[in-house]
């Protein structure tokens, strides 16, 4: 059995060793037509994420860290009255990059502006629907990246699942689902990865430890905010509220595991099996987190780089 196939607890396994097994398998495949962007070009200023940073209490020397330009956006959105804006920040402006398309550059990449407009919308559904304080703009700003991050990381979860079938049956099943099963809906509710992706974004705001430094009229906003967007998304998006609870969202979790495996969308019949293993196997399989970026525009510095740390070599 491949070492990689099972490890205990929470632990990842390095990306270059995960790259390099499936490289010898045949199964990265840099040419191939994929779904999601491609990982930013070198003319965009690009930083990882500092997880630890973002999730921390506030304290007296974040003090003028939004800068007035992103004050005056996000005071822009929060009271614009319109969520249109947002209609393509999922898997377009925030997005995830597979290990099977980009190898060593795999990740999740949000780009600054998904993030602010994000967190403008958030500002509307606050009790005083705007956002004034520095305070109030940088746990706007911060849970907006989380939610962003949840959803875009819930693709690794799905490629994680995938590489350990990869390993054990010693063939092919992310890239002919991607083409054969994600990219080519057969419903209206399809895709369903991306169903389970959007009530991710709902049930980690439950869970996520670095949630709780933001302010519960944030977290509240952000909750509203979702319940309000998600009905309005197309395709199996659209579907996120209806999987949040366990038991709804096991059972479609059920149904791409045999998506997966079959490269087909028509149902397998047996599809409660994976049950039994569904956990284990949808546990990340490389530290997504280490390989989350904050992407800029063309040809301007980033502009929360104090979320961040700088992308070296």
């Amino acid at each position: 059995m491949n070492p990689l196939c099972f490890r205990s607890g929470r632990s990842v396994i390095a990306a270059s060793r995960v790259i390099e097994v499936l490289e010898d398998m045949g199964l990265i495949d840099p040419e191939g037509s994929r779904a999601w962007p491609l990982p930013p070009e070198t003319d965009r200023e690009l930083a990882r994420v500092d997880w630890p940073r973002v999730g921390a209490p506030h304290t007296g020397s974040r003090d003028g860290a939004v800068p007035a330009r992103v004050m005056k956006e996000l005071e822009a959105m929060a009271g614009s009255g319109d969520d249109g804006r947002l209609e393509e920040v999922l898997d377009r402006l925030a997005w995830y990059a597979p290990i099977h398309f980009s190898g060593e550059r795999w990740g999740v990449y949000i780009e600054e502006h998904a993030v602010i407009t994000l967190a403008g919308r958030i500002g509307a559904r606050l009790p005083a629907g705007r956002i004034t304080d520095q305070a109030t703009a940088q746990d706007a700003i911060r849970s907006a990246l989380y939610t962003l991050y949840f959803h875009e990381a819930f693709h690794h979860y799905v490629e994680s699942f995938a590489i350990r079938v990869e390993l054990v049956e010693k063939t092919s099943r992310y890239v002919p689902y991607h083409h054969r099963v994600y990219s080519r809906p057969t419903g209206d509710d399809e895709p369903v990865e991306e169903a389970l992706a959007c009530a991710e974004m709902l049930r980690r705001q439950k869970k996520e430890s670095g949630l709780k430094a933001i302010h519960r009229d944030i977290r509240r906003a952000t909750r509203g905010l979702l319940e309000d967007w998600i009905p309005t998304l197309p395709g199996g998006y659209r579907k996120g509220l209806d999987l949040e609870q366990e038991a709804r969202f096991k059972e479609a979790q059920n149904r791409v595991s045999s998506q997966i495996q079959a490269g087909t969308s028509v149902s397998s019949g047996d599809e409660a099996r994976w049950r039994l293993i569904r956990r284990e196997l949808y546990r990340g399989i490389c530290d997504c987190r280490r390989n989350t970026y904050l992407v800029g525009t063309w040809g301007s510095p980033l502009i929360l780089r104090n979320l961040c740390h700088p992308v070296t070599g």
